[in-house]
């Protein structure tokens, strides 16, 4: 049986998870915007709590292998996306810029 701790620990985690994934890809985005390594830094502080917050999760005996094997694929998910988001905005607006300049 579970401790009513590792409960709560569980679900303070997935909420710190959550929060950290977005806080990461906002700060990492508007770093890359301002070009401020300070803010591209500090997105890697909430990507570093979202692992520990993942970790906690993984170790937990409350979820089966799926469960953790999802995890994980989110986890790896939430790592890249802002990477190829920012990736694929940068391209299609060079390509509208590319085509406005043409166009003149």
């Amino acid at each position: 049986m579970m401790s009513p701790y590792e409960v709560v620990a569980v679900l303070a985690a997935g909420f710190f998870y959550i929060l950290c994934a977005g806080l990461y890809a906002l700060t990492y985005t508007y770093g890359r915007m301002r070009e401020d390594e300070r803010f591209k830094l500090g997105s890697f502080v909430f990507m570093g709590i979202m692992l520990y917050c993942a970790y906690v999760m993984i170790d937990s005996s409350i979820f089966s292998t799926f469960w953790k094997g999802l995890l994980t694929f989110a986890t790896l998910a939430y790592i890249l996306i802002p990477h190829g988001m920012w990736w694929v905005v940068v391209r299609v607006h060079r390509t509208e810029e590319e085509e406005r300049q043409r166009a003149l």
